[in-house]
C-alpha cells in the first residue's frame, strides 16, 4: 500500500531548485503528484535541470529564471506560477549561497558580500514568502519550508547572521499564518553532497595538497554522528514531509538534518 502525502495536485514553488537540495525536493514533489515551478538565477542550467526531471518523473514542472535579491524578479516568478497552474499551495526556499559568500573573521569581512548574502537569502526567503502567501490564503491551504543551516545554532563564521534570522522569520511568520491553514517551518540540513559542496571540497583538496575524500573525512563525516556525509535526498525527506498532509501539526519549528553533525541540546 503507497503511502498518500496529499500532495496530488498541489503546486509548488522551489528556489534554488536548479541543483542540489532544491532540485532533489523538486524531483520528490513531482513524483508525489505535485506540480513544480523550479527558480534560478542561470536560464540555460535551470531548463537543462527542468528538463532532467521531467523525464525522470514524468510530472509537469516548468523553469522560471529568478533572481531572489529583486522584488520584481519573485513577483514575477509567483505570476508565472499562478498563470501556468491556477495556484501556489507550497513554497520550499533554497536559493543561496552554501556556506555563506562571508568565511572569514568579522575584522576582514567584505561588507558587500555580506549585504549580498543577506539580500539573497534572508531578505530572498522574505520576498517569496510575501509573495506566495496570498495564494496560500486564498487556498485555505499552504506549506512553507525555509532551508536555513547548521550555523545559526553555532558561532561559526558570519552565515550564522542570515541562518538565526530565518529562524526568527519561519517562527514569526508561522505564527501570523497558522489561522489561514499554513504551516511555515526551518530545515537546518548538515554537510550534503550537493555539487557546489563537492566543488568547494575539491578545491580545499587542491590547496592543502591532500584528497578529496580526505576533505570529507574531516570535514562531514568524522564529526557526526553517522560518520559519513548526507546524500540529497536525505534532506529532501523531511522537507517533503513537512509540505505534505503528513506534516500538518508542525509549524514553527527549526529541524536539524544534518547525520548528527550538532552537538548542541535544545529542551
Amino acid at each position: 500500500m503507497s503511502l498518500d502525502l496529499g500532495l496530488e495536485g498541489k503546486v509548488a514553488v522551489i528556489t534554488g531548485g536548479g541543483v542540489g537540495i532544491g532540485k532533489e525536493t523538486a524531483r520528490k514533489l513531482a513524483l508525489a503528484g505535485a506540480k513544480v515551478v523550479i527558480a534560478a538565477r542561470t536560464a540555460s542550467k535551470l531548463e537543462a535541470a527542468a528538463e532532467e526531471l521531467r523525464n525522470s518523473t514524468g510530472g509537469e514542472i516548468i523553469a522560471v529564471p529568478t533572481d531572489t535579491t529583486s522584488k520584481e524578479s519573485v513577483e514575477a516568478l509567483v505570476a508565472a506560477a499562478v498563470e501556468r497552474f491556477g495556484a501556489v499551495h507550497i513554497l520550499v526556499n533554497c536559493a543561496a549561497a552554501p556556506g555563506g559568500l562571508v568565511r572569514n573573521a568579522i575584522e576582514e569581512a567584505d561588507e558587500d558580500a555580506l549585504m549580498l548574502d543577506l539580500n539573497t537569502k534572508l531578505f530572498g526567503y522574505f520576498r517569496t514568502a510575501k509573495a506566495c502567501v496570498p495564494h496560500m490564503r486564498k487556498a485555505g491551504w499552504g506549506r512553507i519550508v525555509n532551508v536555513g543551516g547548521l550555523t545559526a545554532r553555532c558561532t561559526e563564521a558570519l552565515s550564522g547572521m542570515r541562518n538565526t534570522a530565518l529562524v526568527h522569520f519561519t517562527k514569526t511568520l508561522s505564527d501570523e499564518v497558522g489561522k489561514d491553514g499554513i504551516t511555515v517551518n526551518i530545515i537546518h540540513p548538515g554537510v550534503t553532497r550537493t555539487e557546489h559542496i563537492e566543488e568547494w571540497f575539491a578545491e580545499m583538496a587542491q590547496d592543502e595538497g591532500t584528497t578529496v575524500d580526505a576533505i570529507v573525512e574531516r570535514e562531514a563525516a568524522a564529526p557526526a554522528a553517522l560518520k559519513r556525509m548526507l546524500e540529497v535526498e536525505e534532506v529532501a525527506d523531511p522537507i517533503v514531509f513537512l509540505c505534505s498532509k503528513l506534516g500538518s501539526g508542525v509549524t514553527g519549528e527549526s529541524i536539524a538534518v544534518d547525520g548528527g553533525l550538532s552537538r548542541a541540546v535544545f529542551l
